[in-house]
């Protein structure tokens, strides 16, 4: 499970503004720990094989890109505009009219711009981290998209 926190005026209020963080790397610190051990192992091994310096930083850099998710809080803000997802590298911005359905699991929802999930709507949705806070998060998004657009997947 992913922790999640919030200040007090983060909470759903009376202007219709829904806003949390979540932080995977607080949750489980000791495999967040391990898996950077296993990055910068793997990165000096590549240096101590290829002779090169500039492999190995590639290969570090590469591998905490993808692991960025994990490593960094995410500030998810739902309000009357649409949705915002912000780390402390990027922010992403969308209209409620970018998307068509919603389609929740155990961890969050995923806001897809497509009413099926295809191989190319899951690279162009949003996923939202709400596991403690699905109920909350699944009646918002309704009050935007269709409450018959919700599918198990």
């Amino acid at each position: 499970m992913t922790t999640t926190s919030e200040p007090p005026a983060a909470r759903a209020g009376a202007d219709g503004v829904l806003e949390w963080t979540v932080w995977p790397a607080r949750e489980s610190r000791l495999l967040s720990v391990a898996v950077a051990l296993a990055i910068l192992a793997l990165s000096a091994l590549v240096v101590l094989s290829y002779q090169s310096v500039w492999y190995g930083a590639m290969l570090l850099v590469a591998l905490l890109a993808a692991t960025a998710s994990h490593y960094l809080p995410t500030t998810y803000r739902l309000d009357d505009e649409g949705v915002a997802l912000r780390t402390p590298v990027t922010t992403v911005c969308r209209p409620w009219s970018a998307f068509a359905a919603y389609f929740s699991d155990t961890g969050g929802l995923f806001l897809s711009p497509g009413s099926r999930l295809t191989w190319l709507t899951q690279r162009r949705g949003l996923y939202l981290r709400c596991p403690d806070r699905l109920a909350e998060v699944t009646a918002h998004v309704r009050r935007f998209i269709e409450a018959g657009s919700e599918r198990k997947h």
